[in-house]
């Protein structure tokens, strides 16, 4: 979130931090993959599989709103949100359509985990509120009429791209450490997603004052997307790369959102390349890789919890149908 009002056509005087980028990646990751995850229950198909994406999308949207609670800088403002709901802004619609979004993509995985009837119902239900999420998180920074860049019709398109490129990596890279082999299809998916994410990162000029700041880290967040891409399609012959193809997956869509944000801050003040290097200089401190390093150990913690929890409601259910 801005920590200054915004005025159209007037461009704040300081930039938003990696919190932002950080959430919006966690939230269109967890939108897609419980929209894969629901498509799968709908068709009866690839039951660890589903379960691995359920539980990735729950992490990170967990961790997403986490960062998106820290963003506000103060939490007396997300409390305001939250008992004043309105349909006034995206913002305000989002404050209770992510904590709707995370109850019932948990209730789908605990009816898919259990075998109850009603799995596919809620499922369809979360596949709806995922969309719901997507189109949040899309239009949370398009209202700024000032920013070019974020008013877009593509812009959406990117989400998405960026949400599949994130939520495939995270679940081949959860189900990985479980040294569960992640899906062919899940797996090229993600090779796709990360080859067009980082297509799109170099084509994108960066601004003068990321040159001077940080030469190398615009390239750098591109050439991540395309080790996902590569890996991704090594990984769907030697699965034991699966989990640094999905490490880079989902730095492919980390690494979209890092550029479509500083980018489309820098876009209206050409001339201003001191707040820019400043930026730049924010993106590669110790603080901001310990915030994207520390984000990523607790979904991907929290993750592993969840699937291991509701892989023994399945072993519970099984024992019990056989007894």
């Amino acid at each position: 979130m801005p920590r200054v009002i915004e005025l159209v056509n007037v461009p704040p005087a300081i930039t938003w931090e990696i919190l932002e980028p950080l959430a919006l990646a966690m939230l269109t990751s967890a939108a897609v993959a419980v929209l894969l995850a629901g498509g799968l229950t709908l068709a009866g198909r690839s039951g660890e599989g589903r379960r691995t994406l359920f539980a990735t999308g729950i992490a990170s949207a967990m961790t997403g709103m986490g960062a998106l609670a820290l963003s506000l800088g103060n939490p007396f403002h997300l409390y305001m949100f939250m008992v004043s709901p309105s349909f006034s802004s995206w913002t305000t619609i989002g404050t209770f359509l992510l904590p709707v979004f995370l109850g019932v993509s948990l209730l789908a995985l605990y009816f898919d985990a259990d075998g109850d009837s009603r799995s596919r119902f809620v499922a369809g239900a979360a596949m709806f509120l995922s969309l719901g999420v997507l189109t949040y998180a899309s239009r949370e920074i398009g209202y700024l009429q000032g920013r070019v860049m974020w008013t877009s019709g593509m812009l959406p398109v990117g989400f998405a791209l960026a949400g599949l490129s994130g939520g495939a990596g995270l679940a081949a890279l959860l189900g990985g450490l479980r040294r569960q082999a992640a899906p062919g299809w899940l797996l090229l998916t993600m090779s796709g997603a990360s080859l067009l994410c980082a297509g799109a990162g170099f084509l994108l000029t960066p601004p003068e004052g990321y040159v001077l700041a940080a030469p190398g880290a615009w390239t750098a967040l591109s050439l991540i997307g395309v080790a996902g891409a590569v890996l991704g399609l090594i990984a769907v012959k030697a699965r034991g790369l699966a989990f640094l193809a999905g490490l880079a997956g989902y730095g492919a869509g980390l690494g979209f959102f890092i550029r479509l944000i500083f980018l489309g801050q820098a876009v209206p003040r050409k001339s201003f390349t001191a707040v820019d290097a400043g930026a730049a200089a924010h993106l590669v401190s110790a603080q901001s890789l310990l915030s994207i390093a520390g984000s990523l150990v607790f979904l991907v913690g929290l993750g592993l919890v969840l699937k291991s929890l509701f892989s023994n409601v399945v072993t519970v259910r099984k024992e019990h149908s056989h007894g």
